[in-house]
C-alpha cells in the first residue's frame, strides 16, 4: 500500500486506469454480444471520459472520505 503521497498518486492512475480499461470492455461485450476488435474501438472510445471521472471520484471524494471516516466512528 502507499505510503506517502507520490505512491498514493501513482498507486492511484494505475488501479484507476485497469479497472476502469477492464469494466469498460467487459460492459462492451455484453453489449455487443461477443468480444472482438469493435468491442476494443468502442471501449477505448469511451474510457477517456469514464477514466477522468473515475480519477475525479477517487481523488477529491473517497480520499477525503476515507480519511474522515476513522475519525467519526472510532
Amino acid at each position: 500500500m502507499p505510503q506517502n503521497k507520490r505512491e498514493s498518486l501513482i498507486y492511484t492512475v494505475l488501479m484507476c486506469f485497469v479497472m476502469v480499461f477492464w469494466m469498460s470492455m467487459y460492459n462492451v461485450t455484453l453489449h455487443m454480444g461477443s468480444p472482438s476488435l469493435d468491442v476494443l474501438r468502442e471501449g477505448w472510445l469511451g474510457f477517456p471520459i469514464a477514466y477522468i471521472y473515475a480519477m475525479c471520484f477517487d481523488w477529491f471524494w473517497y480520499l477525503n472520505w476515507q480519511k474522515a471516516l476513522p475519525s467519526a466512528f472510532w
